[in-house]
Parts: structure tokens; C-alpha cells; sequence
């Protein structure tokens, strides 16, 4: 009876056991496809994420392509711009010295053979050539002359020409003490100041290099502590190794952009060859275009495209540490779900089941704890990218900084050259003035054409003795305004009024200029009269505000014929009282440097705007974020 009800005991937990054993193995089967399911979610996260990278290389490489194709077309807007330049340049010295040659022809027919037909024949021809003169004063003189008699031609050719022309070197002497150091502005005092008539013009040959000699010298050691380049450290070694005054004026004029080029053509190799996905993109474009862009790389662009790279390692390593540390939980899942499948092998007497589930388990554990280690690898990974994006967005802060302060100095520059322009347009008119009223005083009284050209010639003598005394005070004050800026380290450049090119200059003016007949009966006269001043006291500039050094290569060339026809097409488009046609006028006319030294900067739309025009006639998107970003100088 015993026996029995054992058996029957036996049977009864016997099926029990076998009752849990398939539960087990039920319930282990159904953690095991929940395990699978985690995992192939994951697998699904990971080619999710490397597809989201595929397309975002792929976006980044057809931008680049644009980039490149505009690029090129910029590159070639640039040499054109040059070579007309050039041409332009070549045919100014050409006529120079064909006006010289008329004009000693002219004295020699008025002096030596007394043909006073053929003088004033030659006078008229030599006046016409002056009346696109850069100094206000020559230019004022021609137009007397012509619109004279004979007798006030002979006067032009004997007195009122050499004049102006002194008068115009004086104007520039003084503008060169209102841009420049308290050394120079001293020396430019002293001339003004001084009784001999060679004082102006030796100042301007050679007095102001001089002058500027030490000053320059501590520019050079600027340039240096920056860390140049090989070919700017070789410039401006060679400069400080001549020590003389004429070598270091060589190095502000020439070697020293001709260097700064070639050592951006290298810099941004350089990073091509080594930077991220993003720096490695902008440099290649930036290679393809023009000059100022790989400046404006080198400078700044580089450090914002550094941070677009960090950004993106940073957003990547996330999301893989993400995808890492939902791996290690799935594995985990695996590691349980093989246990619990070992478990239920177990249960059921199935040693090779349970021994391949252990296995698994076992594997799946070493599968957990590397996605550990790939998380936080990745975590640390975004944590080290994340620095790096600070960091380069604060070196593209400070090179911005540094970029932004340059523009300023030199339109701190072209606007004083603005103001500069706009007093001598009005002495000269001053002058004009009093030697109409004393030539018509003296027709009035019954006086010959000669005696009356004579009295005109006195009268605009005696405006121009009234004149040099103002400028003799008004270059004693620059000087002295110019030590204190200095003592003070006060950049009267350094504000937000220089961000642009103002027509009215430094001075506040209506905001409505344009409405002003006189400002457009001026404004052709201004334009031409400061290019000659910004062309004269751009070089001296960078030695009172070393922003304008370092961003030296923000200064090319400039093709005023290509500024013109900018403007005209549009007034042409929106109606030559528009706001677009004064900003146009405004910006292509007034921001400019002549002698090599060129446009200034001013922003992206007015650099890339020929390339807009190009690609939009060939239907493609107008300019690439790569295009925009190289071109974009803040």
C-alpha cells in the first residue's frame, strides 16, 4: 500500500516537473525572441546611423562641387579684374607721361618761341587730360582754364597749374597726418609748416618712409609674434635685415601680400590634407577661387568649419554611444534569455541544450560588456569633440575679431580719405570762386583778357596762402590727437561706425544723401579725389591700427570700371533714386583703394553677386553654403 501511494506520489510530481519544464521552456523562448527582437532593433539604429552619415557626406560633397564650380568662376572674375587693372594702370602711366610732354611743350611754346597759338592749342589739350586729375585742386584749375579765355590758358600753363598741383600735395600731406602715427603726422607738420618749397614734395617721396621707419618696425615685429608663414617670416626678416627705409616700405607695399598669398595657398593645402570632412571640403573649394578667399579661409573660415567638423563628431559619438549602450542592454537580454533557455534544458534533462545555451549566454555577456566599453569610449569620444567645438569656435571668435577690426581700419581709412576729399573739393571750389569774381571784377572795369587772367591768378593764389596756414593747424592737431589716441591706446577705428563706407565720411550727414542735388554733383569728384587720398595713406594706415596689417590681404586691386557698370545696371533695375541703386553707388564707389590695394571687403552678396548671376542663368541653386561661408568675412 505504501509502494503504491509512493508511485503514485512519484507520478504525480513527476508531471508537475515535466509541467514546469515546459513552462520554462515556454517562457525561455519567449525572453529569447524578445532578445532577438532588441537586437535587431539595434541593428536597425546602426544602419539607420551610418546611412543618416552616408547622407550627410554625400550633401557635404555635392555642395562642395558647387562650391568649387563657383569657385572657379570667381577665381576667373578675379584675374579678369586684374588684368583690366593692370591694363588700366599701364595706360594711366602712359598718359602721365604724355601730359608731362604736353605740358613742358606748352611752357616752351609760351617761353622759349613764343608761339602762342600752338601754347594754347597745347594748353587746352594738356587741361583736358587734368580733368580727371585726382587732386581736386588740378582738377578745379584745368576746368578755369578751358572754360577761359586764351590769356587764363597762359596763366594755367605760367602759374595756376604748378598751383594746384602744389596744393593738391599739400591736401595729400595732410590727410597722410590725419591716418597716420604721431611720428609721421610730426614730419607731415613740419613740411606744411615749413618755407621751402621742395618741403611738401620730399615728405612724399621720401620723408614720410623716413618718418614711418620705426614705426613700421615694430608692425614687422607684430607680424612676426603671430607666427607667419615661411614666406611672410622670410619677407619680413629680409626687411628688418636690410634696415633700411626704403626696404621696409617695400615690405608693407608688396613682398609682404605677395608673401601672405603664398603662405595661404599653403595653409589651406595644409588642411586640406589634414583637417576634418568639413575643413577638408572649404579648403578645396577655397583653393579653387581667387585670392581673398583663401585669406578669408586661412584667417577665419577654417576655425567655423574646425567647429562644423567637431559639431558633427560630436552628434555622431552621441548617437553611436546611444546605439552602443542600447546594444549592451539587448546583449544583456541575450546573456538572460540564454540562462533562462539553459535553465529550461536543464529542467528537462537536455544537457547538450543546456550546454549550448551556457555557451551562448557566455558569448552574449562578452557581447554586452565590449558595447560597455564602445559606449563609453563614445561618450568620451562626444565629450572630447564637444571641446574641440568650443575651443574652435572661440579661436573663430577671435580671428573674426581680428578680421572685423582690419575692415574697420581700413574703412576708417577710406572715410577719412572721404573727408579729406570733400575739404579740398571745397577749397578748390573756394579758389574757382574768388578767381571768377576777381576775373570778372577786372573785365567789369575795362581791363584786358590778360590783366584779368592776372588778377584771377592772384586771387586763387591768395586762397591757396589762406589755405596752407589751415592746413599747417589742422596737421598740428592731427598730430596731436594722433599722441594722444597713442598714449590713451585709443583705435579710433575700433567702433561700429566704420563697419561700413559712410558717403557723408566720419561726418553724420542727412540719412537721405541721395535727395541732395549737391551731394550728386559732388559725388563723382568725392569718389576720385578720396581714391588718390586712400591710395596715399592705406600703407601708412596699418601702422597706427595693426588690425589692418595682419588682414593685409583684404586689400587686391579694384576695377572702378567694374564698379561703375554695377551700379548703373542697378539704377537701371530699380530706378536710379531706389535704396538698391544708393547702397550700390555706395558700396562699389566709395569702397575703394587704388594703387594696387584695391577693393575692400564688405560682404558676401557684393563678392559672390557675379556668380549668383552666372549660376542662376544656368538654373542651379545660387550659391553654395560653401561659397557663401568663404565669402562671408565676419
Amino acid at each position: 500500500m505504501k509502494a503504491a501511494d509512493a508511485a503514485d506520489e512519484a507520478v504525480k510530481y513527476a508531471g508537475q516537473a515535466i509541467d514546469y519544464a515546459n513552462k520554462s521552456t515556454a517562457h525561455a523562448a519567449e525572453a529569447v525572441k524578445a532578445a532577438n527582437n532588441a537586437t535587431e532593433a539595434v541593428d536597425e539604429a546602426m544602419a539607420t546611423e551610418k546611412a543618416a552619415r552616408e547622407a550627410e557626406l554625400a550633401r557635404l560633397e555635392q555642395d562642395k562641387l558647387q562650391g568649387m564650380d563657383e569657385a572657379r568662376l570667381l577665381s576667373e572674375i578675379e584675374a579678369q579684374e586684374q588684368a583690366e587693372f593692370d591694363d588700366k594702370r599701364t595706360q594711366e602711366e602712359q598718359t602721365a607721361q604724355a601730359l608731362k610732354e604736353l605740358i613742358a611743350s606748352a611752357e616752351k611754346a609760351l617761353f622759349e618761341t613764343g608761339d602762342l597759338a600752338l601754347a594754347a592749342t597745347l594748353g587746352r589739350q594738356a587741361a583736358t587730360g587734368l580733368l580727371e586729375a585726382k587732386g581736386a585742386w588740378t582738377r578745379q584749375a584745368a576746368q578755369y582754364a578751358l572754360a577761359g579765355s586764351d590769356d587764363d590758358l597762359y596763366s594755367w600753363i605760367d602759374l595756376d597749374r604748378a598751383l594746384a598741383q602744389s596744393q593738391d600735395d599739400r591736401e595729400t600731406v595732410l590727410h597722410i597726418a590725419e591716418v597716420s602715427s604721431p611720428a609721421i603726422a610730426q614730419a607731415a607738420q613740419a613740411a606744411l609748416e615749413s618755407e621751402s618749397s621742395t618741403a611738401v614734395g620730399d615728405f612724399l617721396t621720401s620723408g614720410m618712409i623716413r618718418a614711418s621707419q620705426d614705426d613700421s618696425k615694430v608692425q614687422i615685429a607684430r607680424i612676426l609674434n603671430n607666427k607667419p608663414g615661411k614666406a611672410v617670416t622670410k619677407a619680413a626678416n629680409d626687411a628688418l635685415d636690410a634696415n633700411t627705409p626704403e626696404a621696409i616700405s617695400e615690405f608693407f607695399d608688396r613682398t609682404y601680400p605677395e608673401a601672405v598669398r603664398e603662405d595661404d595657398a599653403v595653409a589651406t593645402s595644409t588642411a586640406l590634407a589634414n583637417g576634418g570632412e568639413y575643413v577638408k571640403s572649404y579648403a578645396e573649394v577655397a583653393l579653387e577661387g581667387p585670392t581673398w578667399m583663401r585669406r578669408n579661409f586661412v584667417q577665419v573660415v577654417q576655425y567655423t568649419a574646425a567647429q562644423l567638423d567637431h559639431d558633427s563628431a560630436t552628434h555622431i559619438a552621441a548617437i553611436r554611444g546611444s546605439i552602443a549602450a542600447a546594444a549592451k542592454i539587448a546583449h544583456k537580454a541575450q546573456e538572460s534569455a540564454a540562462l533562462a533557455s539553459k535553465a529550461a534544458a536543464e529542467a528537462r534533462n537536455a544537457a547538450d541544450k543546456a550546454k549550448e545555451w551556457a555557451d551562448q549566454a557566455i558569448a552574449s555577456a562578452k557581447e554586452a560588456d565590449s558595447y560597455a566599453d564602445q559606449a563609453k569610449q563614445n561618450a568620451d569620444a562626444a565629450d572630447k569633440s564637444a571641446a574641440d567645438a568650443k575651443a574652435s569656435a572661440s579661436t573663430a571668435k577671435a580671428a573674426a575679431a581680428t578680421a572685423r577690426g582690419a575692415s574697420r581700419s581700413a574703412n576708417y581709412s577710406a572715410n577719412k580719405a572721404i573727408d579729406s576729399a570733400r575739404s579740398a573739393l571745397q577749397s578748390s571750389y573756394s579758389a574757382q570762386a574768388s578767381a571768377a569774381s576777381a576775373r570778372q571784377s577786372a573785365l567789369e572795369a575795362g581791363r584786358d583778357a590778360k590783366a584779368a587772367a592776372a588778377a584771377s591768378s592772384q586771387a586763387r593764389a591768395i586762397v591757396a596762402q589762406k589755405r596752407a596756414a589751415e592746413q599747417a593747424e589742422a596737421a598740428r592737431k592731427a598730430k596731436e590727437r594722433a599722441q594722444q589716441q597713442q598714449q590713451e591706446g585709443r583705435d579710433p577705428a575700433d567702433n561700429e561706425s566704420n563697419d561700413d563706407v559712410h558717403p557723408n565720411g566720419t561726418g553724420s550727414g542727412k540719412e537721405d544723401w541721395w535727395s541732395d542735388a549737391s551731394w550728386w554733383a559732388d559725388a563723382a569728384n568725392t569718389v576720385s579725389i578720396a581714391s588718390g587720398f586712400i591710395a596715399a595713406g592705406l600703407g601708412l594706415a596699418s601702422l597706427v591700427f595693426p588690425p589692418l596689417a595682419v588682414g593685409a590681404a583684404f586689400f587686391g586691386y579694384v576695377s572702378l570700371g567694374a564698379g561703375a557698370l554695377g551700379a548703373l545696371f542697378t539704377g537701371l533695375e530699380h530706378g536710379f533714386t531706389s535704396g538698391e541703386f544708393v547702397k550700390s553707388i555706395g558700396g562699389t564707389a566709395l569702397n575703394l583703394a587704388t594703387f594696387g590695394r584695391g577693393k575692400l571687403v564688405v560682404s558676401a552678396g557684393r563678392k559672390v553677386a557675379p556668380v549668383v548671376h552666372k549660376v542662376a542663368e544656368e538654373g542651379k541653386e545660387l550659391v553654395s553654403s560653401i561659397t557663401g561661408g568663404l565669402s562671408n568675412f565676419f
